[in-house]
């Protein structure tokens, strides 16, 4: 049996599409305008309710009064993702479109309830509670019950979201209602048809804008790496590859880790275009000086050798590095980046003097210098280049520390860190001081460390200070409190 008494009709209910249906878009442009703002009746009052979720975004979503009765009983749980507009946005029009689909393609057993939900919501309250049908507790727990199924697929389908915006990171979506036979029913009827609905929907979710991914990329220092597979396997050349390389980074613009964009870059292009590579590399170093930390990461020998096939090559682009560490002059450094593999001349200037007295001095060489002169246009030569061998396999780029403002330690001197431990702490600020535990081991095997006593000694290091602990375990991830990090710091 259909439910075709239900109020939410299916045309009306679906109110986001990826302009590939027939259902029309009515999203106002004003997708910006201030939440907070009470939204006055026409009396001049104010409408007291305009904060709840359905009043909010009524205007914005063009919400039909049935949607805006669900959306006013339920809440987000704030976090940094969802308290971005756009994401808010998005999340609520994945949210509506999947109510409208269990409305419509999951018929109740029994045909006494018009939806899904309603069904479920009857069958918690009689497993956990019950309450007589016609009591008062029964319809507020009803109530309430089926707003926290609400509030769940809301859950649902914020990580669907995350998914496609290349967050790894997701919310807990543990159910309230943890009996074996709810929990059967539940995800039988709704979560296993939900799992498929939002993956085979999840073109509906609209990319994020350029403001949202200059704040998702702030927030996740790690999300350019999916975006940088992407350039690398649509490589076509190097212009190309460049400019797909530089809008990257320009959404990337608070990323602290944006130096590592351009230093994957540069290691990429070397094996496709070799003054491409040293642009990019150039790029990288203008970040790095700028960054709150003077890494100096250089290429490693293999790529070294498939850039520099000479030694005058390689004293060249060290010349060019440090002087743009000198002069802090892009412009003039890519420049000269672009002209290092032209053959190289020197001009010979001729003093007619000195000419003179080594003729008068020795004719034979006056003679072979006369010839010199007749010579059309040989007033250059070329520097002999000398060949690396095979030998010589240990080529360094050494760039000369010229950057006395980034030396100081920005650490407390009393905590008496060491050095691995402050690399640590720079690795935490990077990723917005919440890392991934496996990333987090793989950075400490590098280093010859075991990651429970590398974690423990930075917290002894930093107890008195902060009097609690520095770095607290948090599902899969290590995460650094943005407070406590700040009070290590010289400069707080």
């Amino acid at each position: 049996m259909q439910n075709d008494n239900h109020s939410l009709h299916t045309d009306d209910f679906i109110i986001d599409v990826s302009g590939n249906t027939d259902i029309p878009i009515h999203f106002r442009n004003d997708i910006y305008l201030s939440e907070s703002e009470p939204i006055p009746h026409q009396n001049g009052s104010y409408n007291t309710d305009s904060w709840k979720i359905g009043k909010k975004y009524s205007r914005k979503l063009n919400l039909t009064e049935d949607q805006i009765k669900i959306l006013d009983k339920m809440s987000f749980s704030g976090n940094v993702f969802n308290e971005i507009e756009y994401c808010k946005i998005q999340i609520l029009k994945q949210f509506l479109r999947a109510v409208d689909y269990l409305y419509q393609h999951c018929i109740p057993v029994n045909k006494s309830y018009l939806t899904v939900i309603d069904e479920l919501s009857e069958i918690i309250v009689c497993l956990r509670y019950n309450y007589r049908k016609e009591s008062l507790n029964y319809s507020y727990t009803y109530d309430s019950v089926q707003t926290e199924i609400f509030n769940h697929i809301l859950k649902l389908c914020e990580n669907n979201v995350r998914e496609i915006y290349g967050i790894k990171r997701k919310i807990n979506t543990d159910f309230n209602y943890n009996e074996p036979d709810i929990l059967h029913q539940y995800n039988k009827k709704i979560v296993s048809k939900l799992e498929i609905f939002l993956k085979e929907n999840q073109h509906q979710i609209l990319d994020a804008d350029y403001k949202t991914n200059i704040i998702l990329n702030e927030n996740n220092t790690s999300r350019w790496k999916t975006k940088f597979d992407l350039i690398k396997e649509d490589y076509s050349n190097p212009l190309a590859f460049e400019r797909e390389i530089f809008r990257l980074v320009e959404v990337n613009v608070k990323n602290p880790s944006a130096d590592a964009i351009f230093f994957e870059a540069s290691k990429f292009a070397a094996d496709y275009d070799r003054t491409c590579a040293l642009r990019l590399y150039i790029h990288y170093l203008e970040k790095d000086l700028n960054s709150s930390r003077f890494d100096q990461r250089p290429l490693n020998k293999t790529i070294q050798k498939s850039l520099f096939s000479t030694r005058e090559q390689l004293a060249d682009f060290e010349k060019i590095l440090n002087d743009f560490i000198a002069d802090r002059n892009l412009e003039n450094a890519i420049e000269n980046a672009n002209l290092l593999y032209q053959p190289k001349r020197k001009k010979i200037t001729i003093d007619p003097e000195a000419i003179k007295d080594i003729q008068a001095q020795d004719s034979e060489t006056a003679d072979i210098l006369g010839q010199i002169l007749n010579t059309e246009d040989e007033d250059e030569t070329f520097i002999e280049t000398v060949q690396i061998t095979k030998e010589e396999e240990e080529l360094t780029i050494t760039i000369s520390p010229q950057v006395s403002e980034n030396q100081t330690s920005k650490y407390l001197d009393s905590l008496n860190l060491s050095d691995i431990q402050k690399e640590i702490l720079d690795l935490f600020e990077k990723n917005s001081f919440n890392i991934l535990q496996c990333d987090f081991g793989d950075f400490i095997k590098t280093k010859g460390l075991f990651m429970g006593s590398a974690i423990d000694s930075i917290n002894e290091c930093c107890f008195e200070t902060l009097d609690d602990v520095l770095i607290e375990e948090e599902d899969e991830y290590f995460i650094i409190s943005t407070n406590y990090y700040q009070k290590l710091l010289n400069n707080d």
